[in-house]
């Protein structure tokens, strides 16, 4: 049904009113009741004449614009007695039937809502319909899964993953996302049993066109840069891409095209290459274990992807489901050795493939606020060597906000009516800087008030540390504060000019300490007073004695330290430790007696005058050996500097060769587990085992196989 004039303007007036806030109004645009009080009359032939209006100093004469929808001629007031004649017309015996006309239903679609990746879509797909030029999302998606059998028989495992992302169109077909990931898995197999990988990025472009009504194509590149192998940094040597084919259905404008029909259905297909270099993550000599697979996302497989899925775009909430299958493809060599713990994906075939089905809703309860909820559910059934572990389920929950940077989108119509329209004055505006005042850093995340004005605080950008102000009358004097939790608080003064001015603002840095606190003692618990305590890192080895109740304390910047405590007649007994800014470590430290010297280490090597004993065909130390192995740690806390140690397995020839490899593995991994258990830090130690392939003699004799059986401890990198 056609609108009236008067509907026309309302429409208009009500949608310019949304769109304009008060802060569009203080930097100079018309605010809402300002748009309110320029509305034409409701109909052009009621319009009176116009009043003479005084020209106030600073006025235009501008052009009013009205919402365009209807055309051809209005249609007519209904005049007064219209319902009464239509009765006695009626009651006249009048054939004719008045028709009535329903106003057509119109319904309306939630904003995208993202995917995994960042891109729209939801959880592993993506969507090839654009959401518009200068359309932009930020969001949060998180991940929760928890079981038991999940990685390993008996276990019980527990992964929670958050997701920041953000997309954009800067142009109709182009696009770009972007995804921060920070993941933790506990499983209780695990050493350690929590893994945590921090700082995983993905970076994707992303292209489409609209090639008829309701059909897109399109394709996008993703770049996948992991983390270092049980770490934050970024390692490069394993940054991943995958091209991928897109392609989407708007059922519901496609049917439009030929009927009236709704079909409120949207279908995706998605159809992809992973090539995975996420496998270069492995220190060279270091066997993944399932977990660790698993926990740090390392896959030996390259994958064709394929994804399809359907949306069900309601009025208020949008339910969908998808389907997501990788076929493992170009496996690394070595992969599927005969000696590896699971069967090879060749061998089991489709049953191995990573497959989830998803389910799910999207649901917009605020304009722009985009809420999810959703669960991938694992249909893989077998797992194979090589490919992490499909979780039985994984819980997908998040919000993003949508921000529309293209302005208002009205189709209009002139009309030539003078009316007076005041001019804002030029205002000023203060784009400012916030620098450390030692380094000349820029500071991000500094929070600028404006004192003595009910404003709110705004916020220096994470780049370049800089701000743009509100826009104040020239001449004004601001006064500023400016905060960070890390730096002294400042003040600053400026005084508005028209344009654009510029100021610097200095933050003096504070301190950014650590204490570390504790108590020396004996085997028996007995306070070690005047017991030297270093604590050795990156501020050099700060040394402090212990008092007569065996305690001390001693404060460093935060970073990594080797806390060893020594005493005269007792081992040397520590921890290697991780400091973080303002925070304290409570530790005791208890000390056993020397003994005997076991142990001395050269530029090379970590030599021990004993053997290390283990149960006959397996890999439990036998107490015997505890001491020496305790004195290997006390040499190791004694040198900080030795940053790299590797703990090597050696076997005799007697037996299968396959069994003393993987004996001399067990064995040299149970040492590296008891080091770390002494306070070494697990980043230090490695295990490697060589079976009988190094033998120290000849294996012609009982005592030269004796010999032979041993385990070495080789330094592979000191601190310079």
């Amino acid at each position: 049904m056609k609108n009236t004039n008067r509907e026309r303007a309302l429409v208009a007036l009500i949608a310019m009113a949304m769109m304009v806030s008060s802060p569009a109004a203080a930097q100079g645009l018309p605010s809402a009741d300002d748009v309110w009080d320029q509305a034409p009359p409701s109909a052009p032939e009621q319009r009176a004449p116009q009043a003479e209006v005084a020209a106030e100093p600073e006025a235009v004469v501008a052009e009013e614009v009205v919402a365009e929808e209807a055309v051809g001629a209005p249609e007519e007031e209904p005049q007064e007695g219209a319902e009464v004649a239509e009765a006695e017309a009626s009651a006249d015996g009048d054939d004719t039937e008045a028709e009535s006309v329903e106003a057509p239903v119109v319904r309306e679609r939630i904003s995208p809502v993202m995917n995994l990746e960042g891109a729209p879509g939801f959880h592993g797909i993506a969507s090839a319909i654009s959401p518009g030029a200068l359309q932009f999302q930020v969001g949060f998606l998180g991940e929760a899964s928890g079981g038991t059998n999940v990685i390993r028989l008996n276990d019980e495992n527990r992964s929670l993953t958050g997701n920041v992302a953000v997309n954009g169109q800067f142009l109709e077909y182009f696009g770009f996302n972007f995804r921060m990931q920070a993941r933790n898995n506990v499983n209780t197999y695990g050493r350690p049993q929590a893994m945590l990988s921090q700082g995983d990025m993905t970076a994707g472009l992303i292209g489409r066109y609209e090639v008829s009504p309701g059909v897109w194509l399109g394709g996008d590149l993703n770049f996948f840069l992991p983390s270092g192998f049980g770490g934050v940094g970024l390692s490069g040597s394993a940054l991943s891409l995958r091209p991928r084919l897109l392609a989407s259905f708007d059922i519901e404008e496609m049917a439009a095209q030929s009927s009236d029909a709704w079909v409120p259905v949207v279908a995706h297909l998605n159809v992809g290459y992973r090539f995975d270099q996420s496998e270069n993550l492995v220190p060279e000599g270091v066997q993944l274990d399932r977990i660790e697979r698993f926990a740090y996302g390392i896959s030996a497989y390259d994958l064709v992807e394929f994804g399809v899925g359907a949306e069900v775009p309601l009025p208020y909430v949008t339910p969908f489901v998808g389907w997501k299958l990788g076929v493992p493809v170009n496996g690394r060599g070595g992969v599927c050795d005969e000696d590896r713990a699971l069967r090879c994906v060749s061998d089991i075939g489709g049953g191995a493939f990573p497959q989830t089905f998803s389910l799910g809703a999207k649901a917009e309860p605020l304009e722009n606020l985009g809420l999810h909820l959703g669960v991938d559910l694992g249909l893989t059934s077998s797992d194979a060597e090589g490919l992490g572990v499909t979780l039985p389920y994984n819980v997908i929950f998040g919000m993003s906000w949508n921000i529309d940077a293209s302005g208002p989108k009205v189709i209009i119509e002139e009309r030539e009516v003078e009316t007076i329209v005041e001019v804002e004055p030029t205002l000023g505006y203060l784009v400012g800087q916030v620098v450390d005042a030692e380094s000349g850093e820029p500071v991000g995340g500094a929070q600028i008030f404006y004192e003595g004005r009910e404003l709110a605080g705004q916020i220096s950008d994470g780049e370049g540390g800089a701000w743009r102000s509100y826009g104040f009358e020239p001449g004004e004097a601001l006064e500023l504060r400016v905060e960070h939790p890390h730096y002294e608080a400042a003040l600053a003064s400026y005084t508005v000019s028209e344009g654009e001015g510029t100021l610097e603002v200095q933050l003096t840095p504070l301190p950014r300490e650590a204490w570390v606190r504790g108590q020396v003692t004996d085997a028996e618990g007995n306070a070690l007073a005047d017991a030297l305590v270093r604590v050795s890192g990156q501020d050099g080895p700060v040394e402090v004695r212990t008092d007569e109740d065996g305690r001390f304390e001693a404060q460093v910047s935060a970073g990594d330290y080797t806390v060893a405590a020594s005493a005269e007649g007792f081992l040397t007994a520590g921890q290697d430790v991780s400091l973080e800014p303002d925070g304290e470590l409570q530790m005791v430290l208890s000390l056993s007696e020397a003994g005997e010297q076991l142990v001395e280490i050269d530029e090379e090597r970590i030599r021990i005058n004993e053997r290390i004993y283990f149960e006959t065909g397996a890999a439990t130390i036998l107490d015997r050996s505890f001491n020496v192995l305790n004195q290997v740690a006390a040499v190791l806390l004694e040198n900080p500097q030795v940053e790299r140690l590797q703990i090597e397995g050696h076997t005799d020839d007697v037996g299968n060769a396959d069994f003393n490899m993987e004996l001399s593995q067990a064995r040299a991994e149970e040492v590296r587990n008891y080091l770390v258990e002494r306070g070494i830090r697990s980043e230090r130690l490695s295990a490697k085992g060589f079976g009988s392939e190094l033998p120290l003699v000849p294996n012609t004799s009982n005592r030269n196989r004796s010999l032979n059986r041993r385990v070495e401890f080789k330094i592979l990198g000191e601190e310079e």
